[in-house]
């Protein structure tokens, strides 16, 4: 009998049990530790979530190690560890139990920040906050952007924010000029600009007729808070637009106005511009009944107010930090006088006096001139009626033509008064 033929292979068998039972305790053992740690540490982990605002489940980090593990598609409902699904996450070579780590983290502290929250849809993570199997974003991500619970807002639009910004500053630095977003309170600053500006419509109103676009308003004007966080201050109508875009021009106020566009072609694809906010709209699609969701009007509002970040909502690359201190520095050493409408209104700059000085230096001459003559002043690039202006302008000006102290005080109290119902007018 050959020495292989055996007939007996307990002994074979004994050595595979022991083998798989070695290496089913092994991977016990990491996650009795994992578990173990996390439950010994919540406190320690409660107290950097509260000290960090890029906590370790808003990190990148995190989505990057569920793809690499790639063990997303084994997490079951509420990312818990356990024994069910061991066997999967742990046949992959690269399975480091630093994911079920960094998982784990989340995991506990997404309970624990409110155990209300419905996890029973979520498929992936972005951006440290759950999304669903149709690639909204859960309501975890809703909850600490200030959405409604049921509101609709898509990962690909998040990805647009990022891809947008990174876009806008690709020239200043050699590589990304962001190293991350706080996406949920990005999101939140823009949502509550955009409730300021439908504010006509009750808060509860979730879809907007073609008649309910047209009522819209026609644009903004915005400041920007200790943060550097833009704030809308008054909202316009068509004509209350077309006077911030005269008074700016003829005074120099530096009005940040921004016309709006919630027409029906706003609420559809636009082209593809590398450099404007564009949005997929095929993800919020038209209702049945022909009217538009709240969250395509919201994103025709971000088409037009572009969403651009305040310092404390992104962490800047190294490059970036270096190029934002060289411009801090140089702005403290040349400071630029600038007149935000703020500090017309309230006095601290005593704008008036300011503009008579623009008369009084020349450089509101035309304007005047215009006035003084009961004509309209149009620049020389607007066609015939440009060129007829210019023309007059300049010829009375050889002749000796010079704004009188009256027409600059009549001028410099005409543009005030107008300013002043402006303002009046539309503030939030």
């Amino acid at each position: 009998m050959s020495i292989f033929s055996i007939n007996d292979n307990s002994g074979y068998t004994s050595i595979l049990s022991q083998s798989k039972a070695n290496k089913e305790s092994k991977e016990n053992s990491k996650i009795n530790f994992a578990n173990t740690f996390l439950k010994q540490n919540v406190t320690k982990l409660n107290e950097i979530q509260s000290a960090n605002s890029q906590t370790l489940i808003r990190s990148e980090v995190l989505d990057d190690e569920l793809n690499s593990a790639n063990i997303s598609n084994t997490i079951n409902t509420n990312f818990s560890i356990n024994n069910t699904n061991n066997t999967t996450k742990t046949n992959s070579f690269n399975y480091d139990i630093a994911s079920e780590f960094k998982n784990s983290i989340y995991t506990l502290k997404y309970k624990q920040a409110d155990p209300l929250v419905n996890t029973s849809n979520i498929a992936s993570l972005a951006y440290g906050y759950s999304v669903d199997k149709d690639g909204y974003m859960g309501e975890d991500f809703n909850k600490a952007a200030g959405l409604p619970k049921d509101f609709k807002i898509h990962k690909s639009t998040l990805d647009e924010i990022e891809r947008f910004n990174q876009h806008r500053m690709a020239d200043e630095t050699n590589g990304n000029y962001y190293n991350s977003f706080d996406m949920a309170s990005i999101v939140k600053s823009y949502y509550n600009s955009f409730n300021q500006v439908i504010s006509a419509f009750s808060n509860d109103k979730t879809s907007f007729s073609k008649a309910d676009l047209e009522q819209l308003p026609k644009g903004l004007n915005y400041n920007c808070n200790e943060n550097k966080e833009k704030i809308v201050t008054n909202i316009f109508n068509a004509k209350q637009l077309k006077e911030a875009q005269e008074l700016d021009c003829i005074a120099g106020l530096g009005i940040n106005w921004v016309k709006l566009d919630f027409s029906p072609q706003s609420m559809e694809q636009g082209p593809s511009l590398e450099d404007g906010f564009n949005p997929n709209m095929s993800v919020y699609p038209q209702n049945e009944d022909g009217s538009y969701s709240k969250e395509a009007l919201f994103m025709s509002f971000l088409k037009s107010y572009s969403p651009v970040p305040s310092p404390n909502q992104v962490v800047l690359s190294s490059e970036a930090k270096v190029r934002e201190a060289k411009l801090d520095q140089e702005m403290k050493a040349n400071p630029s006088f600038s007149v935000s409408l703020d500090d017309i209104m309230t006095g601290k700059v005593d704008f008036a006096s300011l503009l008579k000085g623009y008369a009084q230096d020349g450089w509101l001459d035309a304007d005047i001139y215009a006035i003084e003559k009961g004509v309209k002043w149009q620049n020389t690039s607007i066609g015939y009626g440009g060129a007829w202006f210019d023309r007059e302008f300049n010829n009375a000006k050889n002749n000796g033509w010079k704004a009188s102290n009256e027409n600059i005080n009549s001028f410099v109290n005409s543009i005030m008064d107008r300013l002043n119902n402006l303002l009046e007018q539309t503030r939030v």
